[in-house]
């Protein structure tokens, strides 16, 4: 590789920044006068060649010593070969991972006379990335602003790299006006706009609370690219911020839909809003693929889920094995209700009686007296008239259930009664 192609890769490569001090974002560029184009002479080249072989080679040790022998002779060389000595120390030092002393080296490029204005820019570039690597912002917002005044067309990479850093001075309001001047020139030249700077928007507009556009932004994100699943999850978050349940849904159920949910807190989630909606059905069948798949995990929660879920689409019969399982995983008092409730469902009355009663010896069970009152009516529909009737007398000693229960008590003795008198007791 010849080594003016190398340094020009170098800067590209390489990330620096400048102790230089800035003045308005909007500050006039001023054009630099015409410099006389320096060369380097074919000894220093042979020399930077040696040092080019052994950075390529990652030893850069070898490399360090052979700069410094040039660097032995540095009164003799011209401004643009010291220029190229330090950039190439500067990318020496930076493949390293010593980004000060790259810091200090691209600082010494930059401070040269004569500079070529793209070696210039390149320099205050690299300058400036690296300023930012060590979280100097203050000094890569000055670099970034030096390198804009000696060009008569900014990049828009350069007012990225300035959103960027005042995005991490919580500066939000500067960071948004200079991604959105990035995104105009972008525009003007008919250049595509990079996610990572529309991701940068989303982030400064949702920092400023500007949450419609921060939704929108993400709406253009997922428009992009929409094989992104983290685009998909942070709108939908965004509109269950805004409190838009059905935009929610609606945005999870095409990341569904597209194969790019796979979270289980997405999928519950999801599974939650469809019964928001009144749309329990699919909610349902959500759950049950995956749980088959394991993407969803069997426990109380999501059984709980997918029973209420199957209860709500009217589909009784199928919720009885699932509130079976929960029972047998639980043993709590209020899952036996809710087995005993199902059977009520479908008229299957000793078997809701039968789970009324494990509902009173189970765990933590709570307002056994209203348990009672159920298991009496099980009892009662099941043709077992005297059992409900001492049931409902049970119940009526608890003031909570009392009048209700005393009442079911009177109906029941009346109608054991009457049977009694009809011979059909």
């Amino acid at each position: 590789m010849h080594i003016l192609r190398y340094l020009a890769l170098v800067l590209c490569m390489v990330l620096i920044s400048l102790q230089a001090s800035g003045g308005d974002d909007k500050k006039k560029p001023v054009k630099p006068p015409t410099k006389q184009t320096q060369v380097i002479r074919a000894e220093v080249y042979k020399k930077m060649d040696v040092a080019q072989k052994a950075y390529e080679a990652k030893d850069y040790a070898a490399a360090l010593t052979a700069l410094d022998g040039i660097k032995a002779g540095y009164d003799k060389l011209n401004d643009y070969e010291k220029a190229m000595l330090w950039n190439m120390y500067g990318a020496t030092f930076y493949a390293k991972n010593d980004t000060r002393s790259s810091i200090a080296a691209y600082i010494s490029v930059l401070q040269q006379k004569n500079l070529p204005e793209a070696l210039q820019q390149g320099g205050l570039q690299t300058l400036a990335q690296l300023y930012f690597i060590v979280e100097d912002y203050d000094r890569a917002i000055a670099v970034v602003k030096k390198g804009m005044t000696v060009t008569d067309h900014p990049p828009p990479d350069s007012y990225v790299l300035l959103a960027q850093a005042y995005y991490q001075k919580k500066d939000y309001a500067r960071s948004e006006q200079n991604l959105l001047e990035a995104m105009r020139i972008a525009k003007e030249q008919g250049a595509t706009l990079k996610e990572n700077w529309l991701a940068l928007l989303r982030a400064v507009f949702y920092e400023q609370k500007q949450y419609v556009k921060s939704a929108k932004t993400l709406e253009i994100l997922i428009a992009l690219y929409p094989e992104k699943e983290s685009y998909w999850q942070q709108l939908a978050g965004m509109n269950g911020l805004l409190e838009r349940q059905q935009e929610q849904m609606n945005v999870l159920h095409g990341a569904y839909r597209a194969g790019l949910l796979k979270n289980e807190g997405d999928l519950l989630n999801l599974a939650r809003l469809y019964m928001v909606q009144n749309i329990p059905y699919p909610a349902a069948q959500l759950i049950y693929k995956g749980m088959a798949a394991k993407t969803i995990r069997v426990n109380a929660d999501t059984l709980e889920l997918y029973a209420q879920a199957l209860v709500m689409s009217r589909e009784y019969k199928h919720q009885i094995p699932v509130l079976k399982k929960l029972t047998e995983l639980t043993g709590e008092s209020k899952h036996y209700v809710l087995l005993a409730q199902a059977y009520f469902q479908i008229d299957q009355w000793p078997e809701a009686a039968g789970a009324l009663r494990a509902a009173l010896k189970a765990r933590n069970v709570t307002k056994a007296a209203e348990i009672q009152v159920q298991l009496g009516n099980a009892l009662y529909n099941a043709g077992k008239l005297e059992e409900a009737r001492d049931v409902f007398a049970i119940a009526a000693k608890n003031p909570s259930t009392a009048q209700s229960a005393e009442s079911w008590v009177k109906f029941v003795g009346t109608e054991i009664q009457t049977k009694r008198a009809l011979g059909k007791l």
